[in-house]
């Protein structure tokens, strides 16, 4: 719900800058701003979070997980007013590689430099729910194939890797402060010879 929260209330400002929202912060549900919909309409990143949390309330299934999407898209599921206002390229075609080419979903996102995004990070957080049931290099893994659904990647990969980390620590009772600690990020970008790859993430180790 704080997800949701917290989207509806950039929906309406998403694109602005910085200095604009320091100009004019956001107190309230706006509405009829970038994307010229009514206040408290939330965006895609909650309607595929969504759509990721009721497929895993009937297990781990990525076809169930792209299915889900292709509803999303095709019928509006999970939107606030029954249509899709906005989908990046990425995931557009991810979609159709899926639905239209029948690509298994674990080979339909893109992999390309070009198809980096955060698509596939605004979505990822209920695979959190699965740290007590899962090794951390399990859970690592099920938040990077659910990724790759559309964002195949290994920078986006790594990224949910990541946000999943932090998450499934806060569950666990830690502090915000302490969940961010270096060693699950080693252990999540060591696993290939990503030197470079690693250095983009310099930031968030530190």
């Amino acid at each position: 719900m704080g997800l949701c929260v917290s989207d509806a209330l950039g929906v309406p400002v998403e694109f602005t800058s910085r200095a604009e929202r320091i100009k004019s912060p956001v107190k309230s549900m706006l509405g009829y701003g970038t994307w010229d919909v009514p206040p408290g309409t939330w965006s895609d990143d909650s309607s595929l979070t969504f759509c990721l949390a009721e497929c895993l309330c009937s297990g781990f299934s990525l076809d169930a997980i792209a299915n889900s999407f292709w509803r999303w898209y095709n019928e509006g599921y999970w939107t606030p007013h029954g249509e899709v206002f906005d989908i990046g390229n990425t995931t557009f075609s991810a979609i159709l590689n899926w639905k239209q080419q029948g690509t298994p979903p674990l080979q339909a996102g893109g992999k390309s430099e070009n198809s980096n995004g955060n698509d596939s990070l605004m979505r990822i957080l209920p695979i959190a729910y699965y740290h007590k049931s899962l090794t951390f290099p399990e859970l690592i893994e099920r938040s990077h194939q659910v990724s790759c659904i559309t964002h195949a990647h290994l920078r986006s990969q790594i990224a949910c890797g990541i946000y999943i980390s932090v998450a499934a620590s806060v569950l666990e009772g830690n502090e915000p402060q302490m969940a961010y600690i270096q060693e699950w990020i080693e252990q999540i970008v060591r696993k290939q010879d990503i030197i470079d790859l690693a250095a983009r993430f310099e930031a968030a180790v530190y």
